[in-house]
């Protein structure tokens, strides 16, 4: 009888477990459920001015998450470097303090060293070339290396200008006339290396300091897109813009993978579209401010032809320690096969 009795029990026991079990599968669906119709609000930061290409870009961005998510996700857009520079915002989406920034890929080799591959000098040949590039399995696997060491989501790279060289009281015609002068890098390992190569001294500052920095003598020269000169002024406190087509700095719509965990699965699709989205917005408005912002520095500036035979022979990316591995020279390879 007792055994009957301890049979009963132990049965009637596992009935309740699986009604439970039940039920906590069916509150978790709706927790989900709700979730997806919650109302989330991210916080994308950038450094560049409100009148400049990736703040529009942003904008349409966030625009294009509003739609595809029937208004609930709501993207909020910081330019001009509100939540800190973009090395603090690498930083913070890899801790998760930040949820979203547009971050150049420049930033990303103090992580992931052969991401640098797709910032490497003359290795563009047009904007085309560019475009299918940041859209190839080689991104891709860069994108890939990013998130595993970072644990920072790549959603799209954005396309931008071809970088000039501008200077204070010196044309830089060819590779020699670069001889020690002081010219301004961002923050990033590629930049620094790609300038010693040129036997210039790189001298890495913040971007909201380059006014100050040319301005007091600090600094002789920086390099960047024309847009991005317009955009600060820059061409106040320069006097040569040298045409040297030198290097490429695609960015990036990233978001911490710790935020981007924590989304509804048709959120996450719907922040991949819209980045996707922007992508082919941002590369148009690119070509197009690229030329308008030429046409304005010529007004104020000397414009000077450099050769660029003379750069592109004294780059050697053998000799840059970032992609100077295994992992970095197949990359290279495969990038350089593209056509």
């Amino acid at each position: 009888m007792k055994k009957v009795l301890s049979i009963f029990l132990a049965i009637a026991m596992l009935g309740s477990l699986l009604v439970m079990s039940g039920c906590s599968n069916s509150k978790k669906a709706v927790d989900n459920g709700a979730a997806a119709g919650k109302k989330i609000t991210l916080k994308l930061s950038h450094q560049m001015s409100p009148d400049h290409t990736l703040h529009l870009s942003a904008l349409k961005f966030a625009e294009l998450v509003k739609a595809k998510t029937n208004g609930n996700v709501e993207v909020q857009v910081f330019p001009s470097g509100q939540l800190g520079t973009e090395k603090d915002n690498a930083a913070a989406l890899k801790l998760g303090t930040l949820d979203m920034g547009m971050v150049a890929v420049e930033f990303y080799p103090s992580f992931v060293p052969e991401s640098a591959v797709l910032v490497l000098p003359y290795m563009y040949r047009d904007y085309a070339h560019l475009d299918r590039v940041l859209n190839s399995d080689v991104a891709q696997d860069v994108s890939n290396m990013v998130l595993q060491k970072t644990n920072i989501r790549v959603l799209t790279y954005l396309p931008m200008a071809f970088r000039q060289m501008f200077t204070v009281d010196k044309e830089i015609k060819t590779v020699a006339d670069l001889q020690g002068v002081k010219m301004r890098v961002p923050e990033s390992p590629i930049y620094v290396a790609t300038f010693k190569q040129f036997n210039a001294v790189p001298t890495p500052v913040a971007w909201g300091e380059v006014y100050t920095g040319l301005q007091t003598g600090v600094i002789k020269g920086v390099e960047n897109t024309p847009e991005a000169i317009v955009s600060a002024s820059i061409n106040e406190v320069t006097k040569y813009m040298n045409i040297t087509n030198h290097l490429e700095g695609p960015s990036t719509i990233s978001i911490s993978e710790a935020v981007y965990k924590k989304l509804p699965k048709e959120y996450q699709e719907a922040i991949i579209s819209a980045a996707q989205e922007a992508e082919k917005y941002e590369l148009d408005l690119t070509i197009s401010r690229d030329k308008e912002a030429r046409e304005k520095l010529a007004k104020t500036l000397t414009i000077t032809e450099a050769d660029a035979t003379s750069f592109k022979s004294s780059v050697k990316y053998d000799e840059i320690n970032l992609v100077n591995t295994e992992k970095g020279k197949e990359l290279i390879k495969r990038l350089s096969a593209i056509q």
